[in-house]
C-alpha cells in the first residue's frame, strides 16, 4: 500500500502545483479574469468526462498501463502550456488534465480497494484521505521555488507527475473490479434526496470556484505568491483537520442541520474575510479563517453522499456516486465561470460574496426542506465518511459500499 501512497503523493502535488501556478500566470499575463476562471473551469469538464469515461480505458488495456498513458499524458500537458500561451489551447489542456486526473485517481483507488478488506477498507481510505490532502497542500507550496514566469515551476509540476509512475508500475496487486453493482439515473435519485443531489452541486459551485480562483483572489487582494500559496494550502489543511468533528456531528444529529450549519460557516467566513480585507487585519488572521472556511466548504460533498446513501439500498451506492460527482462536476464547470464574471465586473469583492450567497441560500433551503421532513432514525443511517473535495472519486475505499452490509430496509 505504501508504493500506491506514495505515488498518489507525487501525482497529486504536482497537480496541485500546476492549479496554482496556471492562474498566476494568466493573472501575470493580464488575463481577463473571465478568461482565466473559463480556463480552470475546463480541468472540472475532463474531470467529469474522466470520472464517467475513464475506467473504461481501464477495462480495454489494463491499470497498470492504463495509469502509465494518463500519467504520461499528464505530464506531457503539464509541460505544454509553456510552449502553446494561446488561451484556446490552455482550455483544451486542462480538459485532458481533468481527465486524466479522474483515470489515475480511478485506478489509484481501484488498486487500494484490491488490496484492503472489508474491515480494513476505512483505515485504507483515511490513509488516503490524509496522503491526498497533504501532497495538495504541499504541492501548492512549491510555487515558492522559482519564478512563475519561467517554466522551471512546470517542468517541476510533471516530473512530480511522470514519478507517480515508478512505485505504480512496481505495484504486485492483480486486476482490480470496477463495475458497478447497480443502475441509477439522476431522476431517481434526485426523487431519494432532493437535498443530496442539489447539495452536490452546491458543493461543486463553491469547491470549484475557490480552487480555481483562490489564488488570484488572494492577489488582487494584495497577498504575494509565496502568501497565496500559503493561503491556499492552510484551506486544504483545513480540510483534513475539520473532518472528524465533522462527521461525529453528523452521526449524531439530523445531517441536513450539519449540512446547514456547513454552509451558514461558509458565509460567516467569507463575510469575515471581506471584513479583514477592508480593514486590514493581520495575515495570520486571514489564514485562520481560511482554514474555518476550508473544514466547512469541505464538509459539503461528504454530507450529500452520507445523506443520499440514507435513502438507498446499498447496491446502488456506486452508481448513485458516479451520478453525484457528475453533477458535482457540473457545479465545479459552473462555479468559477460564474465567479470570474463577478470578478471581472464588480472586484475581488464579489468573489466573496458570491461563494457566501451560494451557501447562505442553499443552507436555507435545507433547513426550510428539514423542517417539513422527517429525518431518519440513527439506526437507519449510514456513518458519515470524509471525502476529498478537489476530486472526489473514491467510493471504491468507501466501507459503505460493501454489498455484504445491511440495507436498513432503505429503496429508491
Amino acid at each position: 500500500m505504501r508504493s500506491l501512497l506514495g505515488g498518489t503523493a507525487a501525482f497529486m502535488a504536482g497537480n496541485a502545483l500546476l492549479g496554482v501556478v496556471l492562474p498566476l500566470r494568466m493573472e501575470a499575463a493580464g488575463y481577463p479574469v473571465a478568461l482565466t476562471g473559463a480556463i480552470m473551469a475546463a480541468y472540472y469538464f475532463g474531470l467529469a468526462i474522466g470520472g464517467l469515461h475513464g475506467k473504461h480505458v481501464i477495462f480495454r488495456i489494463g491499470h497498470i498501463r492504463a495509469f502509465a498513458v494518463f500519467a504520461a499524458l499528464t505530464a506531457a500537458t503539464t509541460l505544454a502550456y509553456a510552449a502553446f500561451e494561446h488561451p484556446a489551447a490552455w482550455l483544451v489542456l486542462r480538459v485532458v488534465n481533468g481527465f486524466c486526473i479522474a483515470g489515475m485517481t480511478a485506478a489509484i483507488e481501484s488498486w487500494l480497494n484490491t488490496k484492503s478488506r472489508n474491515e480494513t477498507r476505512g483505515r485504507v481510505l483515511s490513509f488516503y484521505m490524509v496522503t491526498f490532502f497533504l501532497a495538495t497542500a504541499l504541492g501548492q507550496t512549491l510555487v515558492n521555488l522559482a519564478d512563475v514566469g519561467t517554466p522551471d515551476l512546470l517542468m517541476l509540476a510533471a516530473s512530480l507527475i511522470e514519478l507517480s509512475l515508478i512505485p505504480v508500475a512496481m505495484t504486485r496487486l492483480g486486476e482490480p473490479n470496477l463495475s458497478d453493482s447497480g443502475v441509477l439515473n439522476v431522476r431517481q435519485l434526485f426523487a431519494a434526496s432532493k437535498v443530496g443531489v442539489v447539495g452536490a452541486g452546491v458543493a461543486g459551485l463553491m469547491v470549484g470556484s475557490f480552487y480555481a480562483l483562490g489564488v488570484v483572489f488572494a492577489i488582487k487582494i494584495g497577498l504575494s505568491v509565496s502568501e497565496a500559496a500559503l493561503f491556499m494550502s492552510v484551506v486544504v489543511l483545513g480540510s483534513l483537520v475539520f473532518q472528524l468533528p465533522i462527521g461525529v456531528l453528523a452521526d449524531r444529529y439530523d445531517r441536513r442541520f450539519v449540512m446547514s450549519g456547513a454552509l451558514l460557516a461558509v458565509g460567516i467566513a467569507w463575510g469575515t474575510l471581506a471584513g479583514f480585507v477592508a480593514s486590514g487585519l493581520p495575515f495570520t488572521a486571514l489564514l485562520i479563517v481560511g482554514m474555518a472556511f476550508g473544514g466547512a466548504m469541505s464538509s459539503v460533498y461528504p454530507l450529500c453522499v452520507a445523506q443520499t446513501f440514507d435513502r438507498l439500498e446499498r447496491r446502488y451506492y456506486v452508481a448513485a456516486s458516479g451520478r453525484l460527482l457528475m453533477v458535482y462536476s457540473i457545479g465545479a464547470t459552473v462555479g468559477p465561470v460564474l465567479a470570474s464574471v463577478l470578478m471581472s465586473i464588480y472586484g475581488p469583492s464579489s468573489f466573496f460574496l458570491f461563494e457566501a450567497t451560494v451557501a447562505v441560500l442553499y443552507a436555507a433551503f435545507v433547513i426550510v426542506y428539514a423542517s417539513r421532513r422527517p429525518s431518519l432514525p440513527v439506526d437507519q443511517r449510514e456513518k458519515y465518511v470524509p471525502l476529498p473535495d478537489v476530486t472526489p472519486i473514491v467510493m471504491g475505499l468507501d466501507p459503505r459500499t460493501d454489498l455484504d452490509g445491511d440495507d436498513g430496509g432503505r429503496r429508491v
